[in-house]
């Protein structure tokens, strides 16, 4: 075992063993609950993510500017995934030892890093730059990347359940 897959290993095992991982484990509602507030973000952060990514495609939202949709949405994107990332914490928290070996899990996080490294450089400065400064190749090219993280993120989270 790499000194990395312990680590991971011991980190899970203080979760599972945290006052979080029991409180959710141990609650008849609270894993419901905090599942929904979880889903609810997951609705708003794709929502958000859509909309940008239909404009940059060209296919929708034509009489707005990227930039000013993107500055728009961005509050709620941002919000939504601190909503999403917190409440999955106390998710994982309740079945982290579980999940240490799922390797749906891992492709999860894995897509979600990806993701929220590519959202917050490369298709920030396209989405927040002025028309004019990007091609619209490199448009549809982010818009393309970040569906496909985004979906990778939304496909392995579904497939946790099943492996």
């Amino acid at each position: 075992m790499s000194k990395l897959s312990a680590l991971a290993l011991v980190f899970c095992q203080w979760c599972s063993n945290s006052f979080f991982g029991h409180g959710v484990r141990n609650s008849v509602w609270l894993f419901p609950s905090i599942e929904f507030i979880h889903l609810l973000g997951l609705g708003v952060l794709g929502g958000t993510i859509l909309i940008i990514n239909l404009r940059l495609l060209g296919i929708r939202f034509w009489n707005d500017q990227v930039s000013d949709l993107a500055r728009e949405l961005q509050p709620w994107m941002i919000s939504s995934l601190a909503v999403m990332l917190v409440s999955g914490f106390f998710l994982f928290s309740s079945e982290a030892e579980k999940l240490y070996g799922n390797w749906a899990f891992r492709a999860k996080m894995t897509s979600l890093a990806l993701a929220i490294a590519f959202t917050f450089t490369f298709y920030r400065k396209v989405t927040l730059s002025e028309e004019k400064q990007i091609s619209p190749v490199w448009n549809k090219v982010a818009a393309l990347i970040s569906l496909a993280l985004w979906a990778g993120v939304g496909l392995a989270g579904r497939a946790i359940g099943y492996v």
